[in-house]
């Protein structure tokens, strides 16, 4: 009964990863199961010990404290305990993996298999109802966030990337451990993947698919693999520079790294990001040891852009669109000494012991914090939660 409930329970973490990447609003209901699962199959003493003993399990919680503690000051409630139900997979990945042990490579196969056929789905739905919308109506929707149905496309590019990761660790390292048949679907899933990265055109997850190619090719050194890697970034600089057909998204950085004045009115990414990175200093400094508060913390960058008359931020209602300042504006510097602790005590982990899966997520997470406020999505809470802990408990690769 109880291997019936472990295997169920396997089952179902690969439906979260499954989930996450290719339906994300199906994603809570399948970690509430999985949950389940863990409590159903027993042993409860021996697990809680086991993740009350693990000094980084604590670690990773502790970034869900200090956000709790963060309720302790805040005014507006119901926005900070919403924060915290979105935040919850922070604490509870880290309770059920860290007491689940090593797992062998079959089990890191079908979960990195369920987790990039979900990305590839995801994609073929998309382009299906691009094609369908253009056929049938003529309508262009082949491109970012028109074209991204289920996912914001930095976030679907940043799982892409985490794909791309397991896909270049399958075929490298593991590669007699794989059939023919697996072997050719993580190839044409990997050529397919590609291709939507570049229709995403997020442009920060173009950088990192980038840097990530150049590695791989680099790592493996051959003048033919290094001279594709060129090609394949020279594709993904077109299409960062081609951008959206009436604003290029390129020009846009080009103006704002010139010197151009910047429209406070403006709702564009790139000029909007200059904005509220400007007010989110102002709103630190008001409250630098311990923030704003949980739920306080939009609201104080609310009323610091009425005040620089940011229209246009305060109309779309953004946040900091950068991880490590909303964390500073809401939960101030103890805040920001956690979140930066926990990602780089495990980056020094991953170096010392050569584990490059677990270093690759580590670096596509801390880059794609300086430009998304990751951690204020489920998509992004959910993401992390679970390949954090999974990476580090479970998969030591």
């Amino acid at each position: 009964m109880k291997n019936n409930i472990s295997n169920i329970k396997f089952g179902l973490l690969c439906l979260v990863g499954f989930m996450l990447t290719f339906y994300i609003y199906a994603t809570p209901p399948c970690i509430i199961f999985f949950a389940l699962a863990w409590v159903l199959e027993g042993d409860l003493k021996r697990k809680f010990t086991a993740w009350f003993k693990n000094k980084y399990a604590l670690l990773f919680i502790v970034l869900y404290l200090i956000y709790l503690i963060g309720m302790l000051y805040t005014n507006n409630t119901d926005h900070g305990w919403m924060d915290m139900q979105i935040k919850l997979s922070i604490i509870l990945f880290p309770i059920i993996l860290s007491a689940e042990g090593e797992m062998d490579f079959n089990k890191q196969k079908w979960f990195g298999v369920a987790f990039i056929s979900g990305a590839v789905l995801n994609g073929i739905i998309c382009m299906c109802y691009a094609t369908w919308l253009y056929f049938s109506y003529g309508i262009l929707h082949f491109t970012y966030m028109e074209f991204s149905k289920f996912l914001h496309p930095s976030y679907y590019t940043m799982y892409i990337d985490m794909a791309f990761v397991f896909i270049y660790y399958a075929l490298t390292v593991k590669k007699n451990e794989l059939t023919k048949t697996i072997r050719i679907f993580i190839y044409c899933c990997a050529i397919f993947l590609l291709i939507m990265v570049m229709l995403l055109q997020s442009k920060m997850g173009q950088i990192v698919t980038g840097l990530l190619l150049l590695q791989y090719f680099l790592l493996k050194k051959s003048p033919f693999k290094l001279v594709t890697a060129i090609i394949i970034v020279a594709l993904l600089v077109t299409s960062f520079i081609s951008g959206h057909p009436k604003q290029s998204r390129f020009i846009a950085i080009g103006n704002i790294m010139s010197g151009k004045k910047v429209d406070v009115q403006s709702v564009e990414s790139n000029q909007a990001r200059v904005l509220v990175y400007k007010a989110a200093w102002e709103v630190i400094k008001n409250n630098p040891v311990i923030g704003s508060g949980t739920g306080d913390a939009k609201y104080a960058l609310m009323k610091q852009y009425q005040k620089d008359g940011m229209t246009g931020a305060y109309r779309e209602q953004l946040n900091t669109h950068n991880q490590y300042l909303q964390t500073t504006v809401a939960v101030g510097v103890p805040g920001i000494l956690i979140l930066l602790s926990n990602l780089f005590i495990p980056m020094l982990i991953t170096i010392k012991r050569k584990r490059f899966v677990y270093l690759m997520f580590l670096l596509i997470l801390s880059i794609n914090f300086l430009t998304e406020s990751m951690l204020e999505q489920q998509a992004g809470t959910m993401f992390y939660g679970l390949f954090n802990s999974l990476l580090m408990f479970n998969f030591i690769i």
